[in-house]
């Protein structure tokens, strides 16, 4: 096994970690500004974490090439696979102690799944702020808030404006 090799991937672990754990704090920041109503605000926490999301990605994509580099494919699978013929040969997800290549990568698909819930939270949020906007606008278009009425062609046919609607 290339120790070169491996001790940068440790370190390369460590990297991606950092920057998970920033990717986190920037959701919950962004979570926070969804639930208000600073644009600017959320407008700087979106970037933040699509700057962060694309250093986290490549920092995968190296994680990748390195792991290919030791033999081994980018699955979760396959860095268990390296574990047990670096670290110890009985090593399971759940299993402690854990060497340093284990405790690193531990850390990462932690970090990693959190940043996917926070995530899907914030997405359930921008879902509930669009259904309240589409329900205003078809109420000001319709006076029915659960009727779909834009679509590609603007409004749907068959529907009478309100003198509201043809200001």
């Amino acid at each position: 096994m290339d120790r070169t090799e491996l001790n940068a991937l440790n370190a390369l672990l460590d990297r991606q970690v950092a920057v998970g754990q920033s990717l986190l704090t920037a959701l919950e920041a962004e979570r926070g500004t969804l639930t208000g109503f600073d644009l600017p605000a959320l407008e700087d926490s979106t970037a933040t974490k699509e700057r962060l999301v694309a250093q986290f990605d490549g920092l995968d994509l190296e994680r990748r090439t390195r792991l290919a580099k030791l033999g081994y494919g980018p699955a979760r699978a396959d860095m268990a696979e390296l574990i047990r013929a670096t670290e110890d040969a009985a090593y399971r997800e759940d299993a402690r102690p854990v060497g340093p290549l284990a405790t690193r990568w531990r850390r990462l698909v932690s970090i990693a799944e959190r940043c996917r819930d926070a995530n899907e939270r914030n997405g359930l949020i921008v879902s509930m702020h669009r259904r309240r906007v589409t329900k205003t606008l078809n109420l000001l278009r319709t006076g029915r808030p659960d009727e779909l009425v834009y679509g590609k062609a603007g409004y749907a046919a068959g529907h009478g404006a309100r003198a509201l609607g043809r200001v």
